[in-house]
């Protein structure tokens, strides 16, 4: 009997990497987690050579635990969301998360990566911090030691790291034009008529965003993107503007656009979007790395145990956060 843990876009492993982040990215497809008895009564699943033990995965919970009952109510967890329950997509998330993490560190020592002494010295103050903070209840809840917060911070930190080494020289040069971001004013109709008449009333002198209020088919009339989001023909009509200019109709496969340029460069945004534009590169170059490793890597997952856990059972004051613990010890880059 076999199952695969799910996955959502590398990006998202990435984020959770760098950021510690609880954001239900997921990262280990293709990897097959099979259910096995071969795990101690302690362990959750194995990756490789890499174990999570059952106390380090319910940090995750406690952590999951505060972020959505504080939106959702403590209520919710048994809720039907279209045939799965908020606590089962919620689980499914925390194993996601912490397979691909363990995953990763496999790579460390191929690329010959470890902490440093100042980063052993870290990660043991913030598991003795994260530690502390805790009661005997809450302790003995989780089944929890202090070495098995120190075990999940560092790796936290080597994960991180093998992803930076990973993508060390990628090209971090974007100019203006590519990463450019512009606003544009939009009106969509349903037959060309319709468009050379809008067209007409605009020569005139009618106002654009008054047209577009009274008869554009679609219910938004300002969007703000970059290159690479909208279609080809609609981009090129898009870019070529100048502020205020107006577009000649563009036709598509759902309807006729006429188009108003807002702003054609927007300097805030385009800086945002160099960022952006470098992590997707950083990305595409880790997940070539990862990808290979998920192909070729075993996993045995103790579903028991697992399903043992159930978010309603810890009614208690919940434990600091371990992330929010994370970021006051380790600055990301």
């Amino acid at each position: 009997m076999r199952k695969k843990l799910k996955r959502g876009l590398i990006a998202c492993l990435c984020a959770c990497l760098l950021a510690g982040g609880a954001t239900g990215c997921s990262r280990f497809e293709n990897t097959e987690i099979v259910l096995t008895t071969g795990l101690t009564e302690n362990q959750l699943f194995k990756v490789g050579s890499s174990v999570c033990t059952l106390p380090e995965a319910m940090i995750y919970v406690m952590d999951y635990q505060r972020q959505y009952e504080s939106v959702y109510g403590v209520e919710m967890w048994e809720h039907d969301f279209g045939g799965i329950t908020l606590e089962e997509y919620v689980k499914n998330i925390i194993v996601s998360q912490l397979a691909a993490m363990k995953a990763v560190t496999l790579l460390a020592k191929d690329y010959e990566i470890d902490l440093t002494e100042s980063e052993t010295e870290n990660v043991k103050k913030a598991a003795k911090e994260y530690y502390s903070s805790m009661g005997s209840d809450a302790v003995k809840y989780m089944g929890l030691a202090q070495e098995d917060v120190e075990n999940l911070y560092r790796d936290h930190v080597l994960s991180r790291k093998v992803y930076h080494e990973i993508t060390k020289n990628v090209n971090t040069e974007v100019s203006d034009d590519e990463a450019r971001i512009i606003t544009v004013q939009q009106i969509k109709m349903d037959s060309v008529e319709s468009a050379k008449k809008i067209l007409e009333d605009l020569a005139e002198g009618k106002e654009f965003m008054t047209l577009a209020s009274a008869y554009s088919q679609d219910s938004q009339i300002t969007y703000t993107f970059g290159r690479g989001e909208k279609s080809s023909v609609y981009e090129e009509a898009a870019f070529a503007l100048e502020n205020d200019g107006v577009s000649d109709i563009i036709e598509e496969e759902d309807g006729y656009y006429i188009l108003k340029c807002v702003n054609n460069f927007d300097r805030e945004a385009t800086e945002a979007n160099k960022i952006t534009m470098v992590e997707r590169r950083r990305d595409e170059i880790f997940s070539e790395v990862y990808e290979d490793l998920v192909a070729n890597t075993p996993s045995e997952f103790n579903t028991r145990i697992w399903e043992q856990i159930h978010f309603e059972d810890w009614k208690r004051e919940i434990p600091e956060s371990f992330l929010e613990v994370y970021s006051r010890y380790f600055e990301e880059e």
